[in-house]
């Protein structure tokens, strides 16, 4: 375990001054935890991983302040329930990565590890950059997602992203949001090694996360109404990516789609602001001039929804649930876009449009990587299960990406890379 750190630490050492992935990085208590856990002659299941956690979650003894500086100086007491069990499953938490400001739009320092005039997505950024080549800070992360905040930078930073069920994993001591929507994901560079953190912070056994890989898993392509709405050569990805996993021995069919679906994103939205004013309303209210225009905007928004408003979207979400789960009842998942194409510049987060369908709903969803775009950096595809099929769910995006190409997306040092080539091609 110690090797381990002590590479990570080295990576960070280097890379950290222009990556920005950490907002608290604690190299003396990382080496001495990593001595302890090297001591035990048992170890748990997450043994030799790093893990990076999302500032939004409590961290005995760690500062947490959610990218905001209303939050400044805040050291919880106690940790929250899925900490303790990472650290009980013998991972070594090696810092706090960095949210965007209350795990919303205005990002916060971090870069694409790929490109630093682009964003790593959000509002789990430095969750996803800090997995990303060349940074390897840490070989795990934990993030979140009210929208589009675990996938949509996995994609952007070409590493795996795992958000499972709504509800699977405790987010008590996690800052609420949105909590009809509020989710902890996974960040690796495998679908394996996500699905096992993920099961462990659940306070599962990971066996129980790890289903057989389909011989013939049978794919629903979704395009959704936003398909206008990517760039034609992350369009020509995804059909790309389709085409090769039917090639690989996949079914593989494009079906009437769920037109319901696609009020999903507006329904989203009144949930979200609604909650959203009410949770994070009251912090920002201490003392407005230290928050960002968009939060403000934000509760503003929520704040002149009617409540009546707010639990017909409530209703309309547990219907929408019920008609995907027949909907989807004779595929194995769901294969759609994560963004819209390549990370963009840094002073925003991205479109989490792509993904708000599937947060609406509270299935669970995987980005896995697939190539790169025109520009070089990493392009990826999301494979989304039914409720409470997370195991399955898993299995099926590992399949996806071992018949992708299997890899993840790497950028040749020195930096600034050079655009090389694309390996899943």
């Amino acid at each position: 375990m110690s090797e381990v750190v002590d590479a990570c630490l080295a990576r960070a050492e280097k890379f950290e001054p222009w990556l920005h992935a950490f907002a608290w990085l604690d190299a003396d208590r990382a080496r001495r935890l990593a001595r302890a856990e090297d001591a035990r002659t048992q170890h748990g299941p997450l043994y030799g991983l790093v893990v990076g956690v999302k500032d939004i979650i409590d961290t005995a003894g760690i500062p947490t302040e959610c990218g905001s500086p209303l939050f400044a100086g805040r050291v919880p007491q106690q940790s929250a329930t899925l900490v303790q069990r990472l650290e009980r499953g013998g991972a070594i938490v090696i810092g706090k990565t960095v949210t965007s400001e209350f795990a919303y739009y205005h990002p916060g320092p971090t870069v694409n590890p790929f490109d630093p005039s682009r964003t790593p997505g959000g509002s789990s950024m430095g969750s996803a950059a800090a997995l990303a080549s060349p940074a390897l800070e840490a070989t795990g992360a934990i993030g979140s997602q009210t929208n589009g905040s675990v996938i949509r930078p996995a994609a952007f930073c070409g590493v795996v992203g795992f958000k499972p069920t709504h509800g699977r994993i405790p987010i008590d001591g996690v800052m609420e949001f949105a909590k009809s929507l509020d989710t902890i994901g996974t960040f690796a560079n495998d679908v394996a090694s996500a699905g096992r953190i993920a099961a462990v912070i659940a306070g599962d056994d990971p066996a129980k996360w790890e289903a057989p890989r389909p011989g013939v898993p049978r794919f629903a392509i979704v395009r959704t109404g936003d398909w206008e709405r990517a760039d034609e050569y992350a369009r020509e990805r995804f059909d790309d990516d389709c085409e090769a996993l039917a090639e690989a021995g996949a079914e593989v069919e494009m079906p009437e789609p769920l037109e319901e679906l696609d009020e999903a994103v507006a329904l989203l939205r009144v949930v979200m602001a609604f909650e959203g004013a009410r949770a994070v309303g009251p912090i920002v209210d201490r003392d407005p001039s230290r928050a960002s225009s968009e939060i403000k905007a934000l509760i503003a928004e929520g704040r002149s929804i009617p409540e009546e408003r707010y639990r017909e979207a409530l209703a309309q979400k547990r219907a929408l649930a019920k008609a995907y789960a027949t909907w989807a009842a004779g595929y194995d998942a769901i294969l759609t876009l994560p963004a819209g194409g390549e990370a963009p510049p840094k002073d925003t987060t991205g479109d989490p449009r792509f993904c708000s369908r599937w947060t609406f709903l509270g299935v669970p969803a995987a980005s896995v990587p697939t190539g790169f775009g025109p520009h070089g950096l990493p392009l990826g595809l999301q494979v989304v299960g039914k409720a409470d099929g997370d195991a399955a769910l898993l299995a099926v995006a590992a399949w996806a990406h071992d018949h992708r190409g299997g890899w993840t997306a790497a950028v040749p040092e020195p930096y600034p890379p050079l655009r090389t080539g694309d390996p899943s091609r």
